[in-house]
């Protein structure tokens, strides 16, 4: 405790040397592993003699034999370094990506309000656009771009599958218009957001059929159909199901895309927690599409491509018997009374209860399935935007070996109004 500092050195010195054989033993001959545990002996010779001079000449002979060892061994660079430190830092995100959590961005309207997808706002002239420092910073707080498609000359789309949704980077999505003359141009954001009547509305300027039109725009969209004949319209989707286009030729000045796009919310999916206990029906979870027919088939038929993962809320365990009625959801003959569920039926700041279609219209009963097959177990999946979801009520349920994990909290953007912990 009370030693000199010589000594002290002496034995850290020692203790170094002796770490330094062991990590490096594989690239070591017995010569010189016999010659450092040698040099080791002098130095704890020295010490415990007390002789200052001789320990310090030891301490030297030491110090020149280990960095003598392996004279092919240079120390790193900075550019190595730093390699090194930004390669370590790739694999455990990708460990943490792999294993623990994983990052999801919204891009529907499903689970508004609980949760903001893309959201596009069109406006009438580019005028109305705030200033480029405005427009940066609502970009960091809002996830929000600007975006002003116009046609300088006549264009016509292509006949087949002219509108095209795609991923980017795995986290956007993007919609390309093609026209018959090879070219093209890319709204930043999905189909539904350029096409629908709520969004950018280009669904109206072509004669595409979007769920969100009125009764009269059915109507008269039927009435275009029968009344053009099929070499003037464009078709997507496949031969067997198409979906025709009735306004292809498109003039110069025609507006695609004028407004601006929110970005959809960026969460963390926690992919540990369904290792150690079950899915807790009530809660936010995502799962991928594989296997689920529907999803894709659907996607394909409207000249798009199906999301690799869906967020909804979990109504319905393996066993469990949904019903709707009157708006409100029923699971196993009682309604619902998880927290998400209750919000959903308030009718209130922004919820509009649960639509009574496909698998859950006129009062049926929609069973999830057990199974004694690992990862069989069926869940129901529905959105709490209800009239504008693409859910179980559609496409089916949700396998376990589908399910990801419950999402658990939202990390972008900022300023959406629930950001912090999913509920």
């Amino acid at each position: 405790m009370f030693a000199p500092k010589w000594k002290k050195e002496a034995q850290l010195l020692d203790k170094a040397a002796k770490k330094f054989l062991n990590y490096k033993r594989d690239l070591l001959d017995d010569r010189q592993i016999a010659e450092i545990e040698s040099r080791r002996g002098d130095l704890r010779k020295a010490r415990k003699a007390g002789d200052k001079e001789l320990c310090a000449e030891a301490s030297k002979q030491l110090q020149a034999t280990c960095e003598g060892a392996l004279p092919r061994q240079h120390s790193q660079g900075w550019v190595e370094e730093n390699l090194e430190v930004i390669f370590v830092a790739i694999v455990i995100a990708l460990g943490l990506r792999a294993y623990v959590v994983q990052p999801f961005r919204i891009p529907t309207g499903s689970m508004q309000p609980t949760l903001n997808g893309i959201v596009a706002t069109s406006v009438e002239s580019a005028d109305e656009f705030p200033s480029f420092v405005v427009r940066q910073l609502q970009h960091v707080s809002h996830g929000r771009s600007y975006v002003d498609l116009v046609l300088k000359e006549d264009k016509r789309l292509r006949r087949e599958n002219p509108i095209m949704e795609s991923q980017f980077l795995h986290f956007f999505t993007r919609t390309s218009i093609y026209f018959s003359d090879g070219s093209k141009v890319t709204f930043p954001g999905p189909k539904a957001a350029l096409m629908n009547r709520k969004g950018m509305g280009f669904g109206r300027v072509c004669g595409y059929p979007t769920r969100d039109m009125s009764i009269e725009e059915q109507q008269q969209y039927r009435i275009e159909v029968q009344s053009t004949s099929q070499g003037d319209m464009a078709f997507e989707g496949s031969r067997k199901r198409q979906t025709a286009i009735t306004k292809p030729a498109l003039p110069a000045g025609t507006v695609i895309a004028r407004g601006y796009v929110d970005s959809g919310d960026l969460i963390l999916v926690d992919k540990m927690s369904y290792h150690f206990r079950r899915p807790a029906r009530g809660e936010v979870f995502v799962f991928d599409t594989r296997e689920i027919k529907k999803i894709h088939s659907e996607a394909t038929r409207n000249g798009s491509t199906a999301g690799s993962h869906y967020i909804k809320r979990l109504a319905g365990l393996p066993g469990d018997e949904l019903q709707v009625q009157e708006l409100d959801l029923y699971i196993n003959g009682d309604k619902a009374e998880e927290p998400g569920f209750v919000r959903v039926m308030s009718l209130e700041n922004g919820y509009h209860g649960y639509e009574p279609t496909y698998r859950l219209s006129g009062g049926q009963i929609f069973k999830a399935r057990e199974s004694d097959i690992p990862g069989m177990n069926e869940y129901i999946a529905l959105g709490d935007n209800s009239f504008n979801s693409s859910d179980s009520r559609f496409w089916g349920t949700v396998k376990e070996f589908n399910v990801i994990g419950p999402a658990a909290f939202t990390l972008w953007p900022f300023s959406c109004g629930h950001w912090g912990v999913i509920k």
